[in-house]
């Protein structure tokens, strides 16, 4: 009887013992120490570059409320009088490169009112004392260059964008179809962006991101087109709402629409100085790419999907553009129909 207490007790024993052992095949083995990155890695981690290219639409605006215009040679010019008062001269290219080309008399155009359907359409007309709108655009292709260091779900940094910019085509808003719209004498320009910027995620649904970001730099223009010496410019804001697919946390398919808003004065001896508002909305495709924590598992038939260890060090198990899966379930505190709610970050947990 004692002997069977003893055996007893002995197998109890044992069995509790083996129940205290908790093996873990996805993780270090028990009592080990903590691998973690280097510390240059661990910063590196934080920052990611982008690279995209799209298409955008660069929407020109004046005001020439109180300036003198005349309509002919299916052209639209400013127009002054002449120290004498008897001629106008006319000036073209006034939004980039502005030249005298011509004087016409006074009183040789016609004078055009709003409203009056007898005017000939093939006639020239000086329009004056009218609010005049000048509204127009052309076409870009934007290539753009970005870096960004994150830190929770706000991310800052900095970039360039490069764009090639297609001929403007203006129109007085308002006014008949006779009435000359303004032409450029360019048919492209390139424009460069340089700037800093500063984003917040603020809502995530499955494996895609939402972001704000604004951008504030300055810009550059063809110095061929822009004359230096005629034109200043303004500094450079861009308002964003990139959308992004996390292929995994290293690797993203971006979509970003965007608008921006910069302008442009041009000067015009010996009249007042003319602005010229040169917004540009865009829409591109691109991929942004973080640095990771960890490097790649050297082991060609190393099966493992997440982040492990091989004697001494550890390893991520996916490439670059695949997610770290854990093959039990994501690890992620929140349940579906808390991820479909917005702004859901601000709710307790």
């Amino acid at each position: 009887m004692k002997k069977g207490v003893l055996l007893f007790i002995f197998i109890l024993s044992l069995q509790l013992s083996l129940k205290a052992q908790v093996f873990n095949p996805w993780g270090p083995p028990p009592n080990h120490k903590e691998i973690s990155p280097n510390f240059l890695r661990f910063l590196l981690s934080h920052t990611s570059a982008e690279l995209s290219v799209g298409y955008g639409s660069t929407r020109y605006s004046q005001n020439l409320d109180n300036r003198t215009l005349y309509s002919a040679n299916n052209q639209l010019y400013l127009a002054a009088l002449d120290s004498s008062g008897n001629n106008y001269y006319l000036l073209d290219n006034w939004v980039n490169n502005p030249v005298i080309i011509d004087s016409v008399n006074r009183y040789s155009p016609i004078a055009f009112q709003l409203g009056n359907t007898e005017y000939d359409p093939n006639a020239d007309f000086i329009i004056d004392s009218l609010k005049t709108r000048l509204r127009g655009g052309g076409n870009a292709i934007p290539i753009s260059i970005k870096a960004y260091i994150s830190y929770w779900r706000v991310r800052v940094g900095g970039g360039a964008t490069f764009e090639i910019n297609g001929a403007a085509a203006m129109k007085l808003k308002g006014f008949p179809d006779y009435i000359n719209g303004y032409t450029s004498d360019y048919k492209r320009f390139f424009t460069q962006k340089y700037h800093f910027s500063a984003g917040f995620r603020y809502y995530d649904f499955r494996d895609f991101s939402y972001y704000a970001e604004l951008e504030y730099g300055k810009f550059k223009l063809s110095p061929a087109v822009f004359s230096a010496g005629n034109v200043t410019l303004s500094k450079y804001w861009n308002l964003s709402f990139p959308i992004e697919k996390n292929f995994s946390e290293y690797f993203h398919f971006v979509l970003r629409p965007s608008i921006d808003f910069k302008s442009v004065q041009t000067a015009l001896e010996p009249l007042a100085p003319v602005r010229t508002k040169l917004w540009n909305t865009q829409v591109q495709v691109g991929l942004r790419m973080s640095f990771p924590l960890y490097p790649k598992c050297p082991i060609s038939n190393c099966e493992v999907q997440k982040e492990h260890i091989h004697v001494n060090k550890k390893f991520r198990g996916q490439p670059l553009h695949k997610k770290q899966n854990p093959k039990v379930g994501e690890n992620d505190p929140y349940l579906e129909t808390q991820k479909r709610s917005v702004f859901r970050i601000f709710k307790r947990k």
